[in-house]
């Protein structure tokens, strides 16, 4: 499963490990000045919110208020997603991750719907078991669907598609998107700490971060397998639990 332009495997693996000891340094500093700045945030957000329940104010003024309260929810959004990165998720037991395939359509399906993004997924009637951390692996995914529906904003066909298959003692999860593909020269940088391609507001550049993280916590990877406009998929790979005890996540949960 080679990534898309890329060199031998021995240069992918150096290349992955020191970007992971990369974000490892980062982690150790990140974390004492995310929590000072979101106490900052939380005063800022309370004073608007306070303010906007005026009733005296020039319309004017209360447009500003507003602007300042969106952008205080936006940095916000950036503050839990460094706080997700450096936080170390642990890995609890057995699960089958066509469970938390389920779970993070779930939490994002009707957003999906809403702009008008086809979903191609079936619940396989078999078992992917993994071992790991149940809420870290779901944000991974929930990561994944929120790239590719940054990915379809503006593109000609919007539709989403997600695949589980067993390969080499591994299972993999390919998310897949009929986007506008990733540039050559970008495809090193895209798991870069707030690297993004995307010119929208609402493109923080940590979802893949925290993404690949999260794979190597859990023994994996997170790679970016294609990336042609039009069909640009990545794929995590986790190792196959393969204990006889059964997984979290059972197959009368399917969807």
């Amino acid at each position: 499963m080679p990534e898309s332009g890329s060199a031998s495997p021995e240069t992918l693996d150096e290349s992955r490990l020191a970007r992971i000891n990369r974000l490892t340094t980062i982690a150790r500093f990140v974390s004492g000045v995310a929590h000072e700045m979101n106490n900052a945030l939380q005063v800022i957000s309370g004073l608007v919110e306070l303010l906007a329940d005026r009733t005296d104010l020039p319309s004017d003024a209360a447009v500003r208020i507003q602007k300042i309260g969106g952008q205080t929810d936006r940095a916000s959004a950036v503050i839990r997603q460094l706080l997700t990165f450096v936080r170390d998720p642990g890995v609890d037991g057995a699960l089958d991750l066509g469970t938390v395939v389920e779970s993070a359509l779930a939490l994002r399906r009707y957003q999906l719907g809403r702009v008008g993004i086809g979903v191609v997924w079936t619940r396989p009637a078999e078992r992917f078991r993994v071992k790991g951390n149940e809420r870290a692996l779901e944000q991974l995914v929930v990561n994944l669907l929120m790239n590719a529906e940054e990915a379809l904003e503006g593109a000609a066909e919007r539709r989403l598609s997600l695949a589980l298959a067993r390969m080499a003692g591994h299972i993999q999860l390919s998310v897949s998107d009929t986007g506008h593909g990733v540039p050559p020269d970008l495809r090193e940088r895209i798991f870069e700490p707030f690297f993004t391609t995307r010119a929208s507001d609402r493109a923080v550049g940590l979802g893949l971060t925290v993404g690949e993280t999260i794979a190597a916590t859990h023994g994996g990877r997170l790679v970016l397998s294609a990336a042609a406009p039009g069909a640009t998929t990545f794929v995590l790979e986790l190792p196959e639990h393969t204990s006889t005890a059964a997984p979290t996540g059972t197959a009368e949960a399917r969807g």
